[in-house]
């Protein structure tokens, strides 16, 4: 060899540039088809909510007995909740059975509905709370738990306007809406 010649690293004939290009697409389109293999998998998978009952709490001072009327906006709320939820055909739900009581995370509390919702596969806990501030101001209050994870996946604090039979429904929809867009993302 002579002295300031380039020494060549690799033996045999060089890849042209061309072949290079092709090379480096058909790694490209490798892993892009991988990746989107992956995440289609997971959208695929309808995610798995258990939903529990929702507690229920009136500091508005009325001097009416409504809780006949509480109780049966309540049980609405939650089947409209439930209805909206499996109706996007995108969430796969449960109930959870508490017996005769009720299934809010006040009681029996938040560790025996993850675990009952652990023990019927589910991924996901739903649960909240209702509090009629007054006639005219209500919030909802919810979270839902990514049970694999152990964390809070998202939580909400939601006013509505009115305490009748309408203002509950629109309730409902609107904390259905929120959880499949915001919390699951499995709505447009």
């Amino acid at each position: 060899m002579v002295k300031g010649q380039d020494v060549p690293v690799c033996s045999g004939p060089r890849p042209s540039a061309a072949g290079v290009l092709w090379r480096l697409l058909l790694l490209v389109l490798f892993g892009a088809s991988a990746i989107a293999t992956v995440a289609l998998a997971d959208t695929d998978a309808s995610p798995r909510l258990a939903v529990a009952d929702f507690d229920f709490q009136d500091t508005s001072g009325e001097i009416m007995d409504r809780a006949a009327e509480h109780e049966a906006r309540l049980k609405a709320f939650e089947a409209t909740l439930r209805d909206r939820l499996l109706e996007s055909g995108k969430i796969a739900l449960a109930s959870l059975d508490c017996g005769a009581d009720p299934c809010t995370a006040a009681k029996p509390g938040l560790d025996i509905l993850v675990a009952q919702a652990k023990a019927a596969g589910m991924r996901y806990l739903l649960f909240g709370s209702i509090h009629k501030m007054s006639t005219l101001v209500g919030w909802v209050q919810f979270a839902v738990l990514d049970l694999t994870e152990d964390k809070s996946l998202c939580e909400r604090r939601l006013t509505y306007r009115g305490d009748n039979d309408e203002a509950w429904q629109r309730a409902a929809k609107f904390v259905a809406r929120d959880v499949g867009r915001h919390c699951l993302g499995k709505f447009p």
